[in-house]
């Protein structure tokens, strides 16, 4: 046998995920349909990702809703989204777990990669970038990864200043 043919007895990718799901209760199933739902969603496109009834998702739908975790933004059809301040109030509640020298650390490392963005594209935000200007054609992705990933370290040192100053507040 050699080493790149999958011997026969090891299952597949697809019967790992099925027997996954399977052991997942159905609160979880639907909580992991709803960390998806970055747009507006209805009840029934969640109940088959579930694989539950809707009336079974729609009940955890709005339980989820009461916690915080999501938001229902229509009715009939129902439809939800996940909250993204809730998201954000997470993130920094488990960063303000860290130590104050882990969370300057950290800071100090994304603020020297955020000055790296501004002395590359001299610009002082990344909403500020013409793509076109910076690159060819078959280099825009690139550009467009970047700007994506600049608004990513400017969100990180906002949710670890935030949780800085907590962390200060409350210790």
């Amino acid at each position: 046998m050699t080493a790149d043919v999958p011997p026969d007895d090891l299952p597949s990718l697809e019967a790992e995920w099925r027997e996954q799901r399977q052991n997942q209760s159905t609160k979880d199933r639907v909580y992991t349909a709803a960390l998806q739902l970055y747009d507006a969603t209805r009840v029934k496109e969640v109940a088959e990702q579930a694989d539950v009834s809707k009336e079974t998702a729609r009940d955890y739908l709005k339980w989820f809703c009461d916690l915080g975790v999501l938001e229902q933004t229509a009715e009939s059809p129902d439809m939800f989204k996940r909250n993204e301040q809730y998201f954000e109030w997470r993130r920094i509640e488990r960063l303000q777990q860290q130590s104050e020298e882990e969370l300057i650390a950290r800071l100090e490392e994304l603020t020297q990669q955020e000055r790296g963005y501004r002395d590359r594209y001299d610009a002082d935000d990344p909403s500020s970038v013409d793509a076109l200007s910076h690159a060819d054609y078959d280099e825009l992705e690139d550009v467009w990864r970047d700007i994506q990933e600049w608004r990513t370290i400017q969100r990180r040192i906002q949710e670890l200043e935030q949780a800085r100053q907590r962390r200060d507040k409350y210790h």
